[in-house]
């Protein structure tokens, strides 16, 4: 794999973005069908343009040989006494997974968190997604909280 660029995204990376936000729609539709069977895509591809106009937007793609293979979603939050970064999606592409694309995202949220004078960077992931789970571990996520349900 050539080298990966961690950017800003812009405008013009929607359908990109769109592409791989369907792919984690899938992931989510097969992992829980009783919640997401009806679920195409957690964003249109005119809400991701409208994010992606956005000053400031708080997403970054990375890319390589001109193609966007992944990005972050970055939210900043009001909790408790301070900021936190919630991470409100990441997706790399599976033909661009285990070459370090998640990590370099992460770190990237990161620095994000720290220039808005966060106090922590926060995220959600379904059980289900074993490889997510993992990881965000091996990343040194922390559990914080647990919800817990009973399927009826």
């Amino acid at each position: 794999m050539n080298e990966v660029i961690i950017r800003e995204s812009k405008y013009e990376d929607r359908e990109s973005v769109h592409r791989l936000l369907l792919l984690i729609a899938e992931l989510h539709r097969n992992g829980r069908p009783d919640m997401f069977g009806d679920l195409v895509s957690k964003y249109d591809v005119n809400q991701v343009g409208q994010r992606l106009s956005a000053e400031d937007n708080g997403v970054f793609v990375a890319e390589t040989d001109g193609k966007v293979v992944g990005y972050v979603f970055c939210d900043i939050i009001s909790e408790g006494n301070g900021l936190t970064l919630y991470i409100d999606d990441l997706c790399v592409d599976p033909e661009s997974r285990s070459h370090g694309i998640g990590t370099k995202l992460l770190d990237r949220a990161k620095e994000y968190a720290e220039e808005k004078n966060c106090q922590c960077v926060m995220l959600n992931v379904w059980e289900f997604n074993e490889n997510a789970v993992e990881f965000y571990k091996k990343y040194g996520f922390k559990t914080r909280t647990r919800h817990m349900e009973i399927i009826l």
